[in-house]
């Protein structure tokens, strides 16, 4: 059964008049938690096969710190994840070839939690729901799980089974 992991990055600096948006950079917390999180996906054994990473500086360290305990995956930069909507993000999802068990997302706010609520079907766990309506978090993951081919995941398609953080699964 395909998975998709919805992940925001991890906690970035604060937005400054000398930094781009794009540009900032994780905290030192943010790095803790990416790294973290990457080791509860892996003993929950949610290696991802394919990971599509925004463009902007946080998510691709946040990435990068994942990496380590998520070895393996075939990684694409996907510029337009940066500022993007539910239906940008299904776009890029949706482009995905083959038989990728597992693909992460990592990307930002509010467009990982709407995706998640999104893809989200009836069939799926009433406390991660009511926790994606209220945002995911920054260095969280939503996982979703459904049955067909990437190119036809769509609203409603999926289960969303649980929220993953560098601190424990909800």
């Amino acid at each position: 059964m395909p998975k998709i992991l919805l992940v925001r990055h991890a906690k970035a600096e604060a937005p400054s008049d000398t930094l781009s948006d794009h540009d900032r950079a994780l905290t030192l917390a943010g790095r803790s938690a990416a790294s973290e999180l990457a080791v509860g996906l892996a003993k929950a054994d949610l290696v991802p096969t394919v990971v599509l990473v925004s463009s902007a500086v946080r998510a691709l360290q946040t990435w990068k710190l994942m990496a380590s305990a998520l070895e393996g995956a075939e990684v694409r930069v996907c510029e337009d994840l940066y500022e993007t909507d539910v239906d940008g993000l299904l776009a890029e999802v949706n482009a995905v070839e083959g038989d990728s068990g597992i693909v992460a997302v990592i990307g930002h706010e509010p467009t990982m939690s709407a995706a998640a609520a999104f893809l989200a079907g009836s069939a799926s766990d009433t406390t991660s729901l009511q926790r994606v309506a209220h945002g995911l978090p920054t260095g969280n993951a939503a996982l979703l799980e459904f049955d067909g081919a990437w190119s036809d995941l769509g609203q409603r398609g999926a289960k969303l089974t649980a929220i993953y953080s560098s601190q424990a699964l909800y």
